[in-house]
């Protein structure tokens, strides 16, 4: 089930203004599209399904963690609007321990929105509690080529130190993992808290109690392009494992029976996102490049390095690290040697920019060869002979151009029609910079991106770098100011958005008085009794009046639907 758009908005994207990154469900703009409040007696099996056993029924011996519990469906209670999942030492099916493990899966799937549960943790040594997500349908591969969200997980014998985390990349072992860890207070871990994810195309993001402590926008997977895996449908999971690699086994100080108590469980729609569409080759939150796809490489005159930064961070999108790299030769000019990642990604032609943020050292002039490149052959690398890339000079100085050496963080934003044809180095392509796999019917998609330091003076070049994203604009066809997707008439101008009957199509493209999703003879009657009145229905310019243009307009519909309308409406599905 993926969620989609049920919900008005009640804001208008003003194009050029300030949006902020993603939308948040503590705003209280989200729809609740499926809940267990657990106010029963028993576990609700219509949202629920029990898995049993030691794993191997499902493919997993000891569930894929060597952990020592056998599930079973009695360790899972509803009473006293709770649900209780309680981990027991007992022999049962061979194994010393109990507990249980639920999913939703072909019960309730979705495709991105808020995921949360308000719980409180078992506190000793061999527990593991979780609130995670896997794959509906392993639609990229096995394990974790088709995702993996852990919502929540914590360890009994650090119970205060929430882990957020995905899984993805390839099959076992070629997967990888990232994620962030949020501290609660100290002796808190008992209490009640909420844990949540908020999931959107190219973004999962996490909290506890309302606060955001990570954001993930980079991952991968070997057989799909970005945003695989994380753009499918996916299930929910609720369990308390006994031991295994993460938690470690059960000592002489564990205290059993344990309780994972889960007070409920809700999926929100978020709100529609509509801020210029954006995708991020890195975002430098990793503070490690070389464990993050960056490689660098040096000349024979001059060479350099990279590095994370924590402290000397842009003034937006800064989060906890930058990129830091630094460049010489001993005082020779010419090509020092250069730096990239391999990060496949595809760029649409709603993209139409490449942005990244640069702080350079005072009293230095280089250019930076920003090159993109992109895997014309689709054979998962780049060869110069087969594949193209395309290349952007960044003139670095006191003077500029491109940014100034000494001023400051810079925000640079290259037009993608400035990137040209490199045949210098690259000689394979069809010299069109369409970065979309062939497999989506484009040339190659994007690789790598390369940067090539030169020194104009001899100088070294030190820099730092951060944020590195494409983006596109919003399109406003009829130039109001307002974006196609947040308005409710989008082909006609209508900067005041009236919409009197509310039902999300503006006055200026709606005279559909009978609100039956077509403009008829039913339309024309109805318009004839209110005419030469101030009726605000059939009032489609606005000027309160019912007269002849408001006739001339509702003409220009006759047999046709309302519309179009860039926000949800009864008449989407009617007339799409």
């Amino acid at each position: 089930m993926t969620l989609r758009s049920c919900c008005l908005i009640s804001t208008l994207l003003i194009l050029g203004a300030t949006t902020p990154a993603g939308a948040n469900c503590t705003a209280g703009d989200c729809v609740l599209v499926w809940a267990d409040e657990f106010e029963g007696v028993a576990l609700d099996t219509g949202k629920w399904e029990p898995m049993i056993g030691n794993g191997s029924a499902y493919g997993l011996s000891g569930w894929g963690n060597n952990e020592l519990q056998y599930y079973r469906s009695e360790n899972a209670v509803v009473a006293d609007g709770v649900l209780t999942i309680t981990a027991r030492e007992e022999n049962f099916g061979g194994y010393g321990y109990t507990s249980a493990r639920l999913r939703t899966l072909n019960l309730g799937d979705w495709k991105y929105g808020r995921f949360e549960m308000r719980a409180r943790l078992p506190v000793t040594q061999g527990m593991w509690p979780a609130f995670w997500m896997l794959p509906t349908a392993s639609n990229y591969g096995t394990w974790a080529a088709s995702g993996e969200i852990d919502i929540m997980e914590s360890l009994g014998h650090e119970p205060e130190s929430i882990h957020g985390t995905i899984h993805y990349g390839g099959p076992f072992p070629e997967n990888v993992s990232s994620g962030n860890q949020y501290f609660l207070p100290p002796g808190s871990a008992t209490d009640f808290h909420v844990y949540a994810i908020e999931w959107e195309e190219g973004e999962i993001r996490w909290y506890v109690d309302g606060t955001l402590y990570s954001t993930r926008t980079q991952w991968y997977s070997t057989a799909g392009p970005y945003p695989a895996p994380f753009d499918q449908d996916f299930h929910l999971l609720l369990n308390l494992a006994v031991g295994g690699n993460f938690p470690g086994d059960p000592d002489a100080s564990t205290v059993l029976p344990q309780d994972f108590i889960i007070d409920y469980v809700r999926v929100y729609q978020l709100p529609e996102n509509v801020t210029p569409p954006e995708r991020i080759f890195d975002d430098m939150e990793h503070g490690n490049p070389f464990a993050n796809g960056w490689f660098s490489f040096n000349s024979s005159i001059g060479g350099g390095g990279l590095d994370g930064n924590f402290s000397d961070l842009p003034p937006a999108n800064g989060g906890a690290a930058s990129l830091q790299t630094g460049w010489g030769s001993g005082g020779q000019p010419g090509y020092f040697g250069g730096f990239g990642r391999t990060n496949r990604v595809q760029i649409s032609d709603e993209f139409s920019e490449f942005q990244f943020w640069i702080n350079p050292d005072p009293d230095q002039n280089y250019r930076l060869e920003i090159n993109l490149q992109e895997d014309e052959n689709a054979d998962g690398e780049f060869n110069p002979a087969n594949d193209e890339e395309f290349q952007f000079d960044c003139n670095i100085s006191p003077a500029g151009p491109c940014a100034i050496a000494g001023g400051g963080w810079q925000l640079v934003t290259v037009p993608l029609t400035e990137f040209f044809d490199d045949n210098s180095y690259a000689t394979g392509g069809n010299g069109i910079l369409d970065a979309i796999s062939p497999a989506s019917g484009g040339n190659g998609e994007l690789i790598q991106i390369v940067v090539t330091v030169i020194s104009n003076s001899g100088a070294a070049a030190t820099f730092r770098t951060d944020y590195w994203s494409f983006h596109g604009l919003l399109v406003d066809s009829d130039t109001d100011g307002i974006a196609d997707i947040a308005d409710n008439c989008s082909e006609i101008n209508n900067p005041d958005q009236i919409d009197t009957n509310g039902d999300n199509i503006g006055n200026a493209c709606d005279p559909d008085l009978d609100n039956d999703c077509d403009v008829d003879f039913f339309d024309v009657s109805n318009m004839k009794t209110v005419f030469l009145t101030n009726t605000p229905d059939a009032d489609l310019d606005n000027d309160d009046f019912v007269g002849f243009l408001d006739l001339a307009i509702m003409k220009a519909f006759f047999l046709g639907p309302p519309g179009p309308s860039g926000l949800p409406n009864d008449c989407t599905e009617v007339n799409p």
